[in-house]
């Protein structure tokens, strides 16, 4: 009897790198370029057999993973300061981000359902103002978030902080409910950026992140913005 090979559909090269990293079970950071490049390889050659349509980001991604695996067969480099070089660590820290940004994702998405089932009734009366944008949708806390992430990245680079490991932190949801509950008690209003340190983790972004959907979900806070792109202002309900 013949079998149907069944191939997973991945949104694009990290997807693919994702998948096998969380297939074995793999640290992020500590990659085996030469498994998972003939692993990787292997999976776009059965793209092919299959005629399923193969991007050309697949065939750039393994090149670079070649090339990684070249460069591993080399003396290793040291940089200014005299510490060694991972030629990893870039491919490890893109799949980092990317993992986070597809659980933020997913999280939205199942959260979706919910929402589409809940319906408000109008108030009788209702003040408008026009100067100020409440409809603010998750796209734009997205966005709001990524600039957050961009900036801690840029104020790294211009410190010359050289990062090999994300050191592990532990920060509770629920602790960061409790924060910025206590910010709007002491203060009628709270500026979005001001839920984040001189320069966050990424566990303290998405945790702030999730915390934020949470109270949201809830209709503990809501969200003002006096601007399009301007800064997001949070209020209780």
């Amino acid at each position: 009897m013949d079998y149907e090979i069944k191939l997973q559909e991945f949104e694009g090269p990290l997807d693919l790198l994702l998948h096998l990293v969380q297939k074995h079970e793999i640290d992020i950071f500590d990659i085996p370029i030469s498994e998972i490049t003939e692993q990787y390889i292997y999976y776009i050659n059965q793209f092919k057999e299959y005629n399923m349509e193969l991007s050309s980001e697949f065939i750039v991604m393994a090149a670079h993973l070649i090339q990684l695996k070249s460069k591993l067969l080399l003396p290793i480099e040291e940089n200014e300061n005299g510490e060694e070089i991972d030629p990893r660590d870039e491919l490890a820290q893109r799949i980092y981000d990317y993992k986070i940004f597809k659980e933020i994702s997913g999280f939205i998405k199942s959260k979706e359902d919910t929402y589409l089932k809940i319906f408000y009734k109008d108030p009788e009366y209702q003040l408008i103002n026009d100067d100020i944008i409440t409809n603010i949708d998750i796209n734009s806390l997205l966005e709001a978030f990524k600039k957050v992430i961009a900036k801690s990245k840029i104020e790294a680079k211009d410190e010359e902080i050289i990062i090999h490991k994300i050191q592990s932190e532990t920060i509770r949801i629920e602790d960061k409910i409790k924060q910025i509950i206590t910010q709007l008690d002491n203060n009628e209003t709270v500026e979005f950026s001001s839920l984040f340190p001189h320069r966050p983790t990424r566990t303290n972004i998405v945790v702030t992140f999730l915390a934020l959907l949470e109270l949201l979900k809830k209709n503990v806070i809501k969200f003002i913005q006096y601007k399009t792109c301007g800064e997001i202002i949070i209020s209780k309900v």
